[in-house]
């Protein structure tokens, strides 16, 4: 996603349910993809995605795999 907004709001405050729950009551009013809410809502989704598959991955990365996952993750944020 690119996205000129930075958030701050912590994506594990809420379960990922909540926030899909928050985004769909936003957009079901008409917020635009540019209000903070949605892009809030749209990281926080993110975030959760990534975390559900690095839990499911657990104890089966190699340290040169989990090197390139945190530069990807780097990387992907600085876009």
């Amino acid at each position: 996603m690119s996205s000129t907004s930075v958030t701050t709001v912590d994506p594990a405050s809420r379960s990922a349910s909540s926030w899909s729950a928050l985004l769909a009551n936003l957009k079901s009013r008409g917020a635009p993809d540019t209000d903070i809410r949605v892009i809030e809502c749209r990281q926080a989704l993110a975030y959760w995605r990534i975390a559900r598959s690095v839990n499911r991955e657990s104890g089966q990365l190699s340290v040169p795999g989990a090197d390139r996952l945190r530069s990807a993750i780097s990387e992907a944020v600085a876009r």
